[in-house]
């Protein structure tokens, strides 16, 4: 039940979330002449990543009703039921789901902190 090979698959994952960041912190050193506060670096970092797992969620339930749509002969949803929802697969998805999100928060935490700093710095000469 694999659409993509897994190198694709992590460029789509990751490739949004890096312009977005990017694009907005531009957005906001151009507009505010500043590097964010710590409270909007924190909200810039909770944002990011509530919609890089909202993304990823969206993309997980369309890709198993693409799955149900092609496929009738296999019914996903029971799949689901017995295989998915059994605990031991959760704790692995929630396990995952820690070793992605908190070097993604860290990640973004630092893009919106020193990072962002520096380059107002560098941009407005401060």
């Amino acid at each position: 039940m694999v659409l993509l090979p897994k190198s694709l698959a992590m460029i789509f994952m990751v490739m949004p979330y890096l312009l977005s960041m990017i694009s907005v912190l531009y957005i906001f050193l151009k507009q505010q002449k500043r590097a964010p506060t710590r409270q909007e670096m924190f909200r810039f970092a909770w944002v990011f990543n509530l919609l890089f797992w909202g993304f990823n969620l969206t993309g997980f339930l369309l890709s198993y009703m693409w799955q149900a749509w092609s496929h009738p002969e296999i019914d996903v949803w029971q799949f689901i039921q017995l295989y998915m929802l059994q605990p031991q697969i959760l704790l692995v998805a929630l396990f995952i789901v820690i070793m992605i999100g908190l070097p993604f928060y860290l990640v973004t935490l630092w893009f919106f902190g020193p990072q962002a700093r520096r380059m107002a710095q560098h941009m407005f000469n401060l």
